[in-house]
């Protein structure tokens, strides 16, 4: 789950969620139409190796957003 910590105000219009679930991400994505919006960590020293991703997400989705990831964790 998206822990408190893990979803802050990335600026005045958007948030940010971190997750560590691919699954998880790409259900968000597709509900959310938020494919244009992640950034990818990947494992230290490597490219080929993603590890956790940040979505931005809209003020206007934030809450639905948290209630999904809420419910599928």
């Amino acid at each position: 789950m998206a822990k408190n910590e893990n979803i802050w105000k990335f600026n005045d219009d958007e948030w940010k969620v971190h997750v560590e679930d691919i699954e998880l991400l790409n259900k968000t994505k597709k509900k959310f139409d938020l494919d244009k919006s992640v950034t990818i960590y990947y494992e230290s020293g490597s490219l080929f190796e993603e590890t956790s991703w940040d979505i931005i997400v809209p003020n206007d989705k934030i809450n639905k957003v948290k209630k999904f990831i809420k419910d599928h964790t």
